[in-house]
Order: structure tokens, then sequence, then C-alpha cells
């Protein structure tokens, strides 16, 4: 039975389009029931939002464990000095550590994002997922660039997600990024469940398309800084996307995070060699970090399937999909507003796998809702 009608000025559906005057119905469940122009129930008022509204966001990457870090790390340093600082700087009592991770989950909420791709090192986020308004899968993150150590670190990783799913909340194990990664992980990482979601940092920095074309660079020198033997790293003359992603399974849907320095032959190459790839930005964190945002249109140019993340507050002043999408329309402004929605929304949640509930304002799905007035947003 419905419940509510909500009319708005634009009515972004989260696919791609939008509906001039559009309308959605609300039954006691909170599910859509019906979406359009002329929509109407007996007996119920129509509440108009001036406006737009859109389906709730989805965060496909963010490190909620690294917000006790926010405003502790330096900016515009490169990846190499940003690695090397927060790994100076990461500990923290866990009362700490936990509050930042509860304030960081709430600001999330209000901000509108309902399903979030969260990265984790160690288990002190399970109690905050737990009890979250926000449906959280967690990329259980592992790294370790020493090829005897690979099969105790695989082990431990299991032990960390075991945290996770035994408790109802679901995880995938994942590289963290194809620097820090030996192949003999790789390889460890690739037999686990392929029905779930991975994730890895893509081409986040220069330096790592140096480390693999020439085998030197500003990556090479901060491995070999934290004890690491890189005489018989895999110098391949090829950047780093193309270097390593045969090592992943082609099936499996896979995120490539931050994509700052990646090509267009990289784009064609590996859609050609992945068969399940997205491609998420999380602008306001390379600026950060890097100073430099992604060649975003190039990816509209070969019509990929793209995310957004925002990730840690380490490298970010909020946690909110709507400020990464107004940082991409200042820098882009031919992007159509309403595919940049659906790569907050839609796209996201079906690389989660979660798009029957969320993604898009349609029949049957729940209706979380936000509302974006003169560049202002609420959740409703």
């Amino acid at each position: 039975m419905i419940q509510r009608l909500l009319k708005t000025d634009k009515l972004y559906t989260g696919k791609g389009d939008y509906i001039i005057d559009g309308i959605l119905a609300i039954d006691e469940d909170n599910r859509i029931v019906e979406v359009g122009q002329d929509v109407s129930a007996k007996g119920v008022a129509i509440e108009y939002f001036e406006g737009a509204l859109c389906p709730g966001f989805v965060n496909t990457h963010c490190h909620l464990e690294l917000s006790h870090l926010k405003g502790k790390v330096s900016q515009n340093t490169g990846i190499q000095n940003f690695i090397v600082e927060l790994q100076k700087i990461r500990n923290a009592s866990d009362e700490e550590k936990l509050r930042a991770i509860e304030d960081a989950d709430t600001e999330m909420k209000l901000a509108g994002i309902v399903a979030v791709g969260d990265i984790s090192n160690g288990d002190a986020t399970v109690e905050t997922k737990l009890s979250s308004f926000i449906t959280y899968h967690t990329f259980v993150e592992l790294f370790g660039f020493r090829t005897q150590l690979a099969d105790s670190i695989l082990e431990q990783g299991q032990q960390l997600k075991a945290s996770f799913t035994e408790v109802g909340l679901n995880s995938s194990i994942v590289p963290h990024s194809p620097y820090s990664v030996s192949e003999k992980l790789f390889e460890n990482i690739a037999t686990q469940d392929r029905n779930t979601p991975l994730s890895i940092h893509n081409q986040e920095s220069k330096a790592e398309n140096d480390m693999f074309e020439s085998g030197g660079g500003k990556l090479v020198d901060m491995m070999k800084n934290f004890g690491n033997d890189m005489s018989k790293f895999p110098k391949t003359g090829k950047s780093s996307l193309q270097s390593y992603l045969k090592r992943l399974p082609i099936e499996t849907p896979l995120l490539l995070v931050h994509n700052t320095f990646t090509s267009i032959k990289d784009i064609e190459l590996a859609e050609k060699m992945h068969a399940n790839l997205y491609w998420c930005f999380c602008p306001k964190a390379n600026l950060y970090i890097e100073d430099q945002l992604p060649n975003i249109p190039q990816f509209i140019e070969q019509a990929v399937k793209c995310t957004l993340g925002t990730d840690s507050l380490s490298s970010n002043d909020t946690l909110s999909i709507w400020e990464e999408i107004q940082t991409i329309e200042n820098h882009f402004p031919q992007i159509p507003m309403e595919t940049l929605i659906q790569w907050g929304t839609l796209n996201g949640a079906e690389f989660l796998g979660i798009q029957k509930d969320y993604g898009s304002i349609e029949k049957g799905k729940k209706a979380q809702i936000n509302w974006i007035k003169e560049n202002k947003l609420t959740s409703l």
C-alpha cells in the first residue's frame, strides 16, 4: 500500500537518465512501488522537493579504519611519501580508532551513502559495521613482497576474513597494489572465492608505472627502504596495469581504484583482458596525494563502467560521494550529471552485487533517496 508520494523537478533514476517532474511512490516497507510523471494514490498527498532527487550513493572505495588520521598526513607529497608518513603515524588507541570509525560511519550516512566497499587490514571496524545503517562489503587487504611469506600472509588474511564472515558481514581477500604484492601472493589471492568482488589500487602514481616499465623510480626506492630485495623485480617494459592484470581471475568483478596515470592503451588492453572490470575514481584523494586527477573523459570515450569512492580520511577531509561528484563536475563540466550519479549509485551497486535493493530508483528497490537542492544534499 502506498504511504508516500515524492515529487521533484528532476528525478535522477541512477540509470544514466532522469525524469522531469518525476514522482515516486513508496509503500509501508519503504520500497518503491511506482515511478513516473503521472503517479498518484487515493488519500496520499504529494510531497514536493524543489531541485532533484536521486538514489542513495554507493561508495566503492573507503578505508574506514584510517578515520582517526584525518588532517594528520601531509598533502601533495606523492604516494611514496604518503605511504611512508602513514606507516609512521597509523597507530592509535583502540578507543580513539573506534570513536573515529563510528563518527565516519555516521558522516557517510548523513551524506546519503547507503553502501560501502571498505578496505580493512584489521578487525577494528567489525562492531561498527554490524550496527550500521550502511551495507558494507569488506575487502580484506593483503600486502607483502617477500615470496617466502606469501602463504603465512594468506593464512592471516583468511583468519581476518573469518572475523567478518562469521558475524554475517560480506568480505573478500584482495591485493593492496601491484607494487606491494609478490607474484606468489597474487597467486594465493587468485585461488580464493571467485564469487565475491575484488579490488586493487591501480596506477595511483607515475612511479607505479616506472616500477614496471624500467625497474626503477620512487616506489622502488621506497620498497628498498622497507627492507625488500628489488633486484629480482619482474621489470616488463609495460605499464603497471598491463603487467599484473593477468594474475587476477578474469570473470570475477574487479575494481581498479584511482587510475590517475592510466592511459587509453591501458584501458583498451585491460578491457580485452578482463571480462568484468569497474574503474573507480576518488578525485579528492587524488588531489590530496598527487595533486592530479585522472583523465576521466577518456574513460567515457571507451564506454567502460565507472564508480566513485572517497578513499579515507587520511587523504580526504570528508567522506561524501556528492562532494566527489562535484569535484569531477568542476574539473570536467562536459560530463552530464546523470552520468556522474550513475557512477555513484547503480554502477557501484552492481559491482558489489547489491543492485537488487540499491543503486536506482525503480520498482521493488529500497527507497533510500537523496535530495539535491542548490548543490546541497540531504538524505531523506
